[in-house]
This record gives structure tokens, sequence and C-alpha cells, in this order.
């Protein structure tokens, strides 16, 4: 989370947790060789399959929404956003080699099993996994787990001692339903994940939590799901290189923050489009039965708040920030949260999850000028009435799970 990688929020917590003072365990890298891009996936009229294998999947049907992804932007989203329903989760992160150091990982949770009341804000706002439980108990929690130099030393059992704290602390909060986002956009080229180890890695964390006795945790398997890494990759991941197999694997995850079929302006080479990718990780989640959460999802190189679009990064679309076209909040909601939702509804058979960062990036010290991050803007949904009523509009209806006391009941949490 480097080199210039411009863009990706994916990016957060690889350039977030390499400012923490853990070092890194060195780890080899090597690429899944990419391949050409197939026939675009198509998603049926009608679901193929039904969720058959998921954990803490809703069982009135409904979905999900999950706010994020720090403390303060949760906050404000609930404080500000006066119609807005509770969320039935809370996003945050955790870098599992720092949950026994001095600031514990952003785990919020000390070596000696108690909580850590200081927040840890590596530049993107204030984190504490402990403090997102506990401050919001009618919500759940989504974690993505960063493991960027550490898969190897997981697999050879170097980070148990971390797993297991990390189970303390499930453990501890025994009454909240978590999602653990490991090693989140697996095949992302900024993570510079092996296929193998990572495989090892996800399943050495899955099996030691499961030893300790975690009940309540589901765990998530997370494509970037980003035509800006086909770029860079310069072609197609073999997906299936990086799953642990079926029984490690209760959810998938995909991230979102192009437009639905924007298409690169900075090359004549787009080899993929946000709807290519999306599609192909949910024909693979229906063929195994699996829910789908969208794990990460923002409108990148919007400003709802001056109504504003700007370009993202100058390997799609231009210098960032610059090209800056004035919108009125109706182009805003049209232009990208209409094909948003449109595509959450008409998939609502397989995506059971839907989590929203609404941030405003620009005041955050990662993604602000001189954008070595590239651009992102603010996301937030509340700084404009038109923007708000029509989420809220969307959001708080049947079909939605919110945040409440019998959340447990709901996703058959014992």
């Amino acid at each position: 989370m480097k080199k210039k990688r411009f863009y990706i929020v994916q990016l957060f917590l690889g350039i977030l947790l390499s400012c923490s003072t853990d070092a890194a365990v060195p780890q080899t890298i090597e690429s899944v060789g990419p391949e050409p891009m197939a026939e675009e996936p198509t998603t049926p009229e009608t679901p193929q399959n039904e969720i058959t294998d998921g954990f803490l999947v809703p069982s009135t049907g409904e979905q999900m929404l999950f706010i994020g992804q720090d403390l303060k932007s949760v906050r404000d989203y609930m404080n500000e956003c006066g119609q807005c329903p509770i969320p039935t989760g809370i996003t945050t992160y955790v870098n599992l080699s720092g949950v026994l150091s001095s600031n514990y990982g952003a785990l919020g949770w000390s070596s000696n099993n108690t909580p850590y009341e200081q927040d840890v804000n590596w530049g993107a706002g204030p984190l504490n996994a402990y403090k997102s439980a506990k401050e919001f108990p009618n919500s759940a929690v989504q974690i993505g787990l960063y493991l960027v130099g550490q898969t190897v030393h997981i697999a050879n059992g170097g980070l148990d001692a971390q797993i297991k704290h990390l189970a303390s602390y499930f453990k501890e909060l025994e009454n909240t339903a978590f999602y653990l986002r490991i090693g989140y956009e697996f095949d992302g080229q900024w993570n510079g994940y092996d296929g193998n180890s990572y495989q090892n890695a996800f399943r050495k964390i899955v099996d030691v939590l499961r030893g300790e006795g975690v009940n309540n945790v589901a765990y998530v398997w997370q494509s970037s799901t980003s035509p800006i890494d086909d770029l860079l990759d310069g072609g197609r991941e073999n997906l299936l290189a990086y799953y642990p197999g079926d029984d490690y694997v209760d959810w998938f995850g995909v991230s979102w923050f192009l437009r639905l079929n924007e298409q690169a302006t900075a090359t004549t080479n787009t080899i993929s489009t946000q709807e290519f990718l999306l599609n192909e990780m949910l024909a693979l989640a229906r063929a195994k039965g699996k829910p789908v959460m969208i794990a990460e999802s923002a409108n990148q190189g919007y400003d709802n708040l001056d109504l504003e679009n700007s370009n993202i990064s100058e390997v799609w679309d231009g210098t960032s920030a610059k090209g800056t076209q004035s919108k009125t909040a109706d182009q805003i909601w049209n232009e990208w949260y209409v094909p948003y939702f449109d595509y959450i509804e008409s998939n609502a058979d397989v995506i059971k999850a839907v989590s929203y960062i609404n941030a405003n990036w620009d005041l955050q010290g990662l993604w602000d000028a001189p954008y070595e991050s590239g651009y992102w803007g603010d996301s937030r949904i509340q700084v404009n009435q038109t923007l708000e009523i029509n989420w809220v509009e969307k959001v708080d209806r049947l079909g939605w799970v919110p945040g409440s006391e019998g959340l447990n009941v709901v996703l058959g949490l014992k």
C-alpha cells in the first residue's frame, strides 16, 4: 500500500502499514503470469445456483451495508447523515505482524488481553478495531487483514503467536460478527502476492483461528477487481491460482471504484472494465455457491461536496486531480451511483454485502496533494442533500438489513 500506484485504496494498508514501526518479513515474490482477457463473463437473468456454502449470511435473504474505512469517517456518517439507517457493519484494518507490537497493529487489543485505547493513524484516519466493535454494538465489523511481506513467514508458523492474539480479540468479542478479509486484494500488483504462499498463509490463519475456538468470524477471499491493476500487469491473472479452497473461504470479495464500463483515456489499451471483472468473480462465486461482498467501494475521482470530477491517475486518465469538470449532484448520482445500485440489485442472488468508503480523502494525508497515491476526491454521502436523499432511498428500505440488537439472529451467530 511503494512505486507510484496512483490510485488504489487497496493500497491503503500497503502504504499505511509500511509506515508503521514493524519491520516487514522478507518474502520472495513470484508473480502469477497474466493471461489474455477471456470472453466477457455474463450475469444470468436468474441465478444459476443458490448460496449453499457461506457463513454469517443474512437468513432473510437481504443485503448488508458496511460503512468505512476509519473511525472518523464512520462517526461522521452516523452523526451527519440524519436519515441514514444504522449500518449493518463497520470497516477497519489491522496489520497482522503488528498485533503484538507497541501499537498492536490497530487491533486495539493489548498483549495483556485488555483494550488498548490509543488509535493508530497512518495517514488515512484513526483505526482501532476494538473500538469499532464496542462503539457500534449493533453493527458487525469487517476487518481488512494486511499481510504484505508476511505470507511465507505466516505459512511457516512464524506468526502463530500473532494469529493466536487475534483469536483472543475475536473471542473477547464473541457477540460481534466479524468478516475477515485475509490478505485483501490478493491479485493487486501493489501487494505482490505469490499465489502459492498466499494460499498457504490464508489456510494457516484460518486453521489457527479455528483451532483456538473462534466461531464468530467469516473468512473473505477478496480480489482487487481493478482494471488499473490489469494495465499494470499487462494482462489478466488466473484468480484460482490464489484460491485457498472451499473449506477455507466463506465469502468472495471484490473492490469497486471506477464507473461500471469506464475506459482508460491515457492509453488505447483498456484490458478490462469494472463490469467485466465483477462478472468474473460473481460467476466463480455462483459456481461455488458462495456469497459475494463488495468489500471496498467509492466513487473515485468525484468530489461530492464541490460537485466535480477529476482525473484519477496518469496511468488511467491523465494527471491526478487535473482535467476537472463541474457536475451537478444528479450527474454524479447518475454516472456512478445508479449503475452501482442497479448492478447490486440485479445480482442480489449472490451479492449479500456492500461496503462503502464514506470519506473526505482529500483531507487525509495519505491521499492529499501532490497525490502520489492518485486522486480520490470526497465520497461522503451526507455533504450534498440530493445525494443523501437518493442514498437513503436506496438503503433504508426492505431488502437491506440495518444494524440492530437483533442482528446476530439474522446472521445466525449463536
